[in-house]
């Protein structure tokens, strides 16, 4: 019987002959509505993000995961508040469930999920902070693999969503059922850094309205 690797191992070909996935265009429907604009950023807003921008000009080719992870990712979570009584963020969690047998399970970097001390319902993954020389393995493959791991486990036919880094460089993925599809680089170096901000707030306001639909 086959054993399942941890998610650090996948790779994209195998998560996608694995699960069957297929990736969609840029114009996939379900991720050109979840990377739209919903608020004008205020100029304070926009004065607290130039300041992140400038300190990951500076130093992010130096940086390792874990300074790029506390140095300026954490502090753009922190902006945007993944956290309230119905869901939370977590870092550093194993997600797993059984899949033909045996288990499939992984650490993933950063989750926002229902549950109060584990996440139980995975809604928005970020994995894979790397810093920008020597970047190795496969992110958008283990990413998938959580993502996919996540749907299995919520079984609610709601699209996961999830991004991976690479040094300044980030990717969106949406996966709704069997498709998925991943966006172009936002370069957060670069005035992208506001659509970066924009899209992790309408991240949590589409957590929000399904964990509201799912209390009604």
């Amino acid at each position: 019987m086959k054993k399942w690797k941890p998610f650090s191992k996948w790779t994209v070909t195998e998560v996608e002959h694995e699960f069957q996935l297929q990736e969609q265009t840029k114009n996939y429907s379900f991720l050109v509505n979840w990377l739209r604009q919903i608020n004008e950023l205020s100029p304070q807003t926009k004065a607290i993000l130039d300041v992140l921008k400038e300190e990951l000009v500076e130093y992010s080719y130096g940086w390792n995961e874990e300074e790029l992870r506390i140095k300026f990712i954490a502090k753009l979570l922190d902006m945007v508040k993944f956290d309230a009584l119905a869901y939370k963020s977590f870092f550093e969690r194993e997600i797993l469930i059984t899949y033909k047998n045996q288990p499939l399970a992984g650490q993933v970097d950063f989750v926002v999920a229902r549950g109060k001390y584990v996440p139980e319902i995975p809604y928005f993954f970020l994995h894979e902070h790397k810093r920008e020389a020597n970047s190795s393995d496969d992110p958008r493959g283990q990413l998938l693999v959580a993502m996919v791991t996540a749907q299995l486990l919520n079984q609610d036919g709601y699209p996961i969503y999830g991004a991976y880094i690479i040094g300044r460089a980030w990717y969106f993925v949406v996966l709704q059922g069997q498709e998925y599809a991943v966006s172009l680089a936002y370069d957060a170096t670069k005035d992208d850094i506001y659509q970066l901000y924009g899209i992790l707030q309408h991240t949590r306001q589409l957590i929000d309205e399904r964990v509201s639909q799912a209390l009604s």
